[in-house]
């Protein structure tokens, strides 16, 4: 037994060394991971921006913003500091705060951001005191571009398989609407000319204004993402791809199916692939951003492809909860705890809430199905990163600052409170809210925040 032991101790020094770490710091770390998942749109960048503005707060100020830290006694704080996540460029808090303070909403995520919040505790206990005087308690917290998250399943695909999907999903649902000038090039295109770099650029060039064209209009699944971002590190107009007619990608022998499927395995090869590896790290805890207003504003048919591709993306990551010697000592992870979140919920009433709720939980039946039979804990939330409305001089209405900087009211019919009950051709309106001069009070009084983190961090501090 005491050499099982011993070997086991053995091993817990050998892993250990290997990561850089000493024995005593994988006992006194606590470390949470938080990935923050969005597609394009879903208010990332502001809901990081609030997050890390509370935490600044909460960490530098004293500000009591979030109960979040609730779970660790004043008293035994020896210090909170934010750090930058290795790996990570800087989230760019000034920057956004800068653009907040001119009137502008931050820029959309278009690279990996992260940043940690360390806290310090003092051990109580005399033995813990002096076997291990302190302990560290890590938030990491990270975000990335929707589009790279689309994009991630396409590794699972060869470039034919690809090629029939993206035909299959611009020719149905909403999608159809906006692909007429897309197909018309297609159909008129010359495939017996020869795939060189000016025809690649001419076909590439058509399907990646489809592309742009249909991110516009509120389409959320459209592969290569990575096309539409300008801080890509892949080269689209060197190695483009684009989807060709079947009678082309059952050829194998074909020059352009050639040409294609070596630019597509080039980007899986280059660029997923190092992605995935780099950036879609392990992690514990998942946050899911959703922006149902975006599908309640267009059509019905917009709800229905969120769906679907919330229920594709749930298969870019490794869920289930692992044991404490895997996180601890082996460094391994799978999602334990997966919260779903409707964003800018302070753009309706009070009183239509519970219809939002009811409407996410439906967006994200297919997702939920991914984790039937794991050991995954998930939960529903509505969430303001920064509260731009107030309460109306009726239950169903809000006041807000329009685009002239005037202070208006706006009354809301009743929300849909699933997608059957949403009539195919109806849409509501979104209010076009500016960024209120009290920018700073509001991000402080954001609502929802605190719960989802409570729920998140359940089972996980322990100031034993």
């Amino acid at each position: 037994m005491q050499n099982s032991l011993s070997s086991l101790l053995d091993k817990v020094r050998s892993a250990a060394s290997a990561s850089g770490e000493t024995l005593s710091d994988i006992f006194s770390k606590e470390t949470h991971r938080f990935t923050i998942t969005g597609l394009s749109r879903s208010g990332k960048s502001m809901l990081f921006t609030s997050l890390m503005t509370m935490l600044k707060s909460r960490s530098e100020e004293g500000y009591a913003c979030m109960p979040l830290l609730r779970y660790l006694p004043p008293s035994q704080v020896e210090f909170m500091r934010i750090e930058p996540i290795g790996g990570y460029k800087p989230f760019p808090l000034d920057e956004n705060m800068a653009a907040l303070a001119e009137g502008r909403w931050p820029a959309a995520t278009e690279e990996a951001y992260g940043f940690k919040l360390i806290v310090r505790l003092t051990q109580t206990t005399s033995i813990k005191r002096h076997v291990l005087p302190h302990t560290d308690i890590v938030f990491e917290f990270i975000d990335y571009p929707g589009e790279w998250i689309t994009d991630i399943p396409m590794l699972g695909k060869t470039y034919a398989q690809w090629s029939d999907s993206a035909w299959a999903q611009l020719s149905s649902g909403p999608q159809q609407h906006f692909a007429n000038e897309w197909k018309t090039v297609v159909n008129a295109f010359d495939f017996e000319q020869s795939p060189t770099q000016d025809n690649i650029n001419e076909l590439v060039s058509a399907y990646r204004h489809y592309l742009v064209i249909a991110k516009k209009n509120g389409i959320s699944l459209l592969q290569p993402g990575s096309f539409l971002l300008d801080s890509s590190d892949f080269d689209w107009q060197q190695l483009g791809f684009a989807p060709l007619p079947s009678s082309i990608t059952s050829d194998v022998s074909h020059p352009w199916y050639k040409a294609f499927e070596s630019h597509f395995t080039a980007f899986q090869k280059d660029w997923l692939t190092p992605l995935k590896q780099s950036v879609f790290r392990e992690t514990d805890k998942q946050i899911i951003l959703v922006d149902l207003f975006e599908g309640l504003n267009h059509s019905r048919q917009h709800l229905y492809q969120l769906k679907e591709t919330l229920s594709h993306l749930a298969d870019t990551f490794v869920y289930g909860q692992t044991g404490w010697f895997a996180r601890n000592v082996m460094r391994k992870e799978a999602i334990g705890r997966v919260a779903f979140v409707a964003t800018k919920a302070d753009l309706i009433p009070v009183s239509e809430r519970e219809n939002l709720l009811s409407l996410l939980k439906q967006v994200t039946e297919g997702a939920r199905a991914r984790f039937v039979d794991k050991p995954i804990q998930f939960e529903h939330f509505l969430v303001s990163a920064i509260q731009v409305t107030d309460e109306g001089g009726s239950p169903n209405a809000l006041r807000y600052q329009d685009a002239e900087n005037g202070y208006v009211e706006a009354a809301f019919e009743p929300i849909p409170a699933s997608l059957k009950a949403m009539e195919a051709d109806a849409h509501f309106p979104v209010l076009n809210t500016q960024v209120p001069q009290d920018y700073m009070a509001r991000i402080l009084s954001g609502r929802g925040l605190d719960r989802l983190l409570q729920f998140l961090l359940a089972e996980g501090v322990s100031n034993e």
